[in-house]
C-alpha cells in the first residue's frame, strides 16, 4: 500500500486534508471522503490526491445526481471546525 495525501478542494483553496494508506490514488480518495468520485471534470469542488512517496498528484471530483452516495461529505463550514476539532486528519 502507497500512503496519499487526500485533500478537498473548493478551486485552490484546501477545505480539508488527510493522509490515506490505499492501493490506488483513486482508492485513496474514495475511502477518505466515503462517496462516489470520478476524474476530474472542472468542477470547484473537487479532490486532490499526491502520492507521499512520488510527489505525483491526481484530481477528482464527485460523482453527483442517482449515482452519488447517500452519505455525502459536510459542508465547507463542517468541514473547518471538524478540520480545527481534529476530526479531519
Amino acid at each position: 500500500m502507497e500512503t496519499y495525501l487526500v485533500e478537498r478542494m473548493e478551486g485552490d483553496d484546501v477545505i480539508a486534508g488527510r493522509i490515506i494508506d490505499a492501493p490506488s490514488p483513486f482508492r485513496a480518495a474514495s475511502l477518505a471522503t466515503d462517496r462516489h468520485i470520478t476524474l476530474r471534470t472542472w468542477e470547484e469542488d473537487w479532490i486532490r490526491v499526491t502520492d507521499e512517496n512520488r510527489g505525483q498528484i491526481f484530481a477528482y471530483c464527485f460523482i453527483s445526481g442517482a449515482h452519488a452516495a447517500a452519505n455525502a461529505w459536510p459542508v465547507k463550514k463542517q468541514d473547518k471546525q471538524g478540520f480545527a476539532a481534529g476530526r479531519w486528519k
